[in-house]
């Protein structure tokens, strides 16, 4: 029984080398796109994420057991922007932690970056809005900003002195 070689096939047939390149090519767009999606998602939120570190050292400042009131206040400082430090004077809390600043974050916390600044509802995506500002290289704290209420409605704080004057 000689077969003649052209007809038993020496190794896979031209379309199946086909099928797998083209599989190939797809699983490597898929994980490029991937990829590509991650990179722009790192970049568009690291000013988000920035901003964030800042308040988190600030809390951890003001709450730092090892430090002293003097400690504490200078350490603080250099989180909080020239803006807020002319308008606010930073003072230690008789509870713990610095006048004015949450002493810590909730879980379902509410961050967003509004022009150029970012704004953070550390609490349960109800209550106070804190900005940050970018100065000198950094996002610096620059203090309230206003007031975020149900359904995501938010108030600024030069709104609320106007009611309150009413």
């Amino acid at each position: 029984m000689n077969v003649p070689a052209s007809a038993e096939p020496a190794g896979p047939s031209r379309k199946s080398r086909l099928l797998r390149s083209w599989k190939f090519y797809l699983s490597l767009a898929a994980i490029a796109s991937a990829l590509a999606g991650l990179a722009i998602e790192v970049v568009m939120t690291r000013p988000i994420r920035d901003a964030l570190n800042v308040y988190m050292s600030l809390i951890a400042v003001a709450n730092r057991p090892d430090f002293d009131d003097a400690q504490r206040l200078d350490a603080a400082k250099e989180l909080c922007s020239a803006a807020y430090l002319k308008s606010h004077e930073l003072k230690v809390a008789p509870q713990g932690g610095l006048v004015g600043i949450p002493r810590n974050i909730n879980k379902n916390f509410k961050a967003w970056q509004e022009g150029a600044n970012i704004w953070v509802c550390p609490t349960n995506r109800i209550g106070p809005i804190y900005q940050f500002v970018p100065e000198d290289g950094r996002w610096k704290f620059d203090g309230p900003i206003g007031l975020l209420r149900p359904h995501g409605e938010i108030i600024r704080t030069h709104e609320l002195q106007g009611l309150e004057a009413e």
